[in-house]
Formats: structure tokens, C-alpha cells, sequence
């Protein structure tokens, strides 16, 4: 799995999600970069109320990362203790599973984070 987010050729600037375009320089000449899988939480809140099937996720945390290369990501915090999840915890992206579809049965999977000791 990899997180995949743009740079410009132009100017070098970094983003996630993807972009055509440059916001920095407005170039156009843009390409795929794997953004780095640690970072530091620079901000984080927690959620006591659920989206629908997301209920057994209670509370569920989410977090602002700083990605190690400077790109800001927001992502769901996981296997992690809520006592250790604190601003400039280090965090590593992990691959798992997002939800399913009940009627068809299909798993949807992505990227979330967890704090690891550094």
C-alpha cells in the first residue's frame, strides 16, 4: 500500500491529495510521489458520535499529521492507546480496513495511522 500524492517538477512543492495543478507556481508539470508512512500528530480531536457503521469505532480519534517530508495529512488514529495520543506523537501509516458493503460483501481498505514509540 502507498500513500501517493503529487509534487511539481517546477518548483518541488509537495501535496496530498493529488494535484493537476500547482498551487505555488501554477505549473503544470506534475508527477506521482509516494509521500513518506511516519510523521508527527500536529493536532487531533476526539469523536464520541459515530457516522453510521462506524458506531464500534467509539471514540474514534482523528488526527492532523505532519508527514516527514512537511505534507499535512488527516487521518483516523488507530491501535493506539488515548493517553498516547498527543501532539508531536510519532505515527506510522497502517494499511486497514475501512468498511465493507453489506449488500455486496466487497472490503474497502485505506490508510490510517497509529502512535508508535520513537
Amino acid at each position: 500500500y502507498r500513500i501517493i500524492g503529487s509534487i511539481c517538477d517546477s518548483c518541488n512543492y509537495e501535496s496530498f491529495p493529488k494535484f493537476n495543478t500547482c498551487p505555488k507556481c501554477k505549473s503544470h508539470d506534475i508527477s506521482d510521489k509516494e509521500m513518506p508512512h511516519t510523521g508527527k500528530i500536529i493536532s487531533y480531536t476526539l469523536s464520541y458520535e459515530s457516522m453510521p457503521g462506524f458506531e464500534h469505532e467509539l471514540p474514534m480519534s482523528i488526527g492532523l499529521i505532519k508527514l516527514d517530508n512537511g505534507v499535512n495529512i488527516v487521518s483516523q488514529l488507530v491501535d493506539s492507546e488515548v493517553e498516547d495520543i498527543k501532539i508531536n506523537a510519532n505515527v506510522k501509516s497502517v494499511f486497514r480496513k475501512i468498511n465493507a458493503d453489506g449488500n455486496s460483501g466487497q472490503i474497502y481498505y485505506g490508510y490510517k495511522f497509529k502512535v508508535i514509540n520513537a
